[in-house]
């Protein structure tokens, strides 16, 4: 006879990007030992791996973890989280001024209030010359670390991550869907734009919306007011 097994509850979540509803449990104790396990190897490559492993499991709906945004994972996690260990977290903040070691503030932030800024002031249609524009993908976890890495003055590592990120090229006529054409292809599409065009698709990327989060705390010892925004997972965890 089979041992009877947990029946863990179902929530609902809207994935930032698309808009589109799904349901997901709560981590399980597996799920958990996953994510300390890759916590404690200090490999970010790990981490990754183990964090898309968990959204995966704890999805009810087929999810492509490698082409999610970086702030769909960001979001998905962190609700996940709210519903798997707690909605409050308490985070410690040193002031900027006071050496004092008692010159740190604790907060409580609430998981579910976390929303992804910019999102609808944001576009991935971007309009170059006479009835020519691009649709860009926003970027995954895996190219947003290339991002950070990139030296802006090797242009071809910039080019690459643009390549990585448009989705189609079109005109009033056809689109140009980037996965049918070559590298080299791409590479003279970018080489021929003007400054001011090529300028636009890296507005795209300064301009991505992020997972944030604004606080405001005072020092207890010197009393100062500071204002913060929160960005990004690691900022919550």
């Amino acid at each position: 006879m089979a041992l009877p097994m947990n029946n863990t509850p179902v929530y609902q979540m809207e994935v930032p990007s698309t808009g589109k509803q799904i349901n997901f449990r709560p981590f399980l104790v597996k799920d958990e030992k996953a994510l300390l396990l890759a916590q404690q190897s200090e490999n970010p490559m790990v981490m990754l791996t183990s964090l898309k492993d968990v959204i995966k499991s704890c999805v009810k709906e087929d999810i492509d973890t490698e082409t999610l945004a970086t702030f769909d994972i960001e979001y998905i996690f962190t609700q996940l989280r709210a519903k798997s260990v707690g909605e409050i977290i308490d985070l410690t903040l040193k002031c900027d001024t006071c050496e004092d070691p008692k010159a740190v503030a604790t907060i409580n932030i609430d998981l579910t209030k976390l929303h992804v800024d910019g999102l609808k002031e944001h576009s991935n249609n971007i309009k170059l010359f006479d009835d020519v524009g691009v649709i860009m993908k926003y970027p995954t976890i895996d190219v947003i670390e290339k991002i950070d890495n990139v030296d802006d003055s090797n242009l071809d590592e910039v080019f690459n991550i643009m390549i990585d990120c448009i989705d189609s090229i079109y005109n009033t006529e056809e689109v140009f869907h980037s996965k049918e054409q070559s590298h080299e292809e791409m590479v003279e599409f970018l080489n021929n734009l003007s400054s001011d065009q090529f300028m636009k698709i890296r507005q795209f990327f300064e301009t991505m919306p992020r997972l944030k989060y604004d606080i405001e705390y005072k020092c207890p010892v010197c009393q100062k007011e500071h204002k913060k925004v929160l960005e990004g997972l690691q900022s919550f965890f």
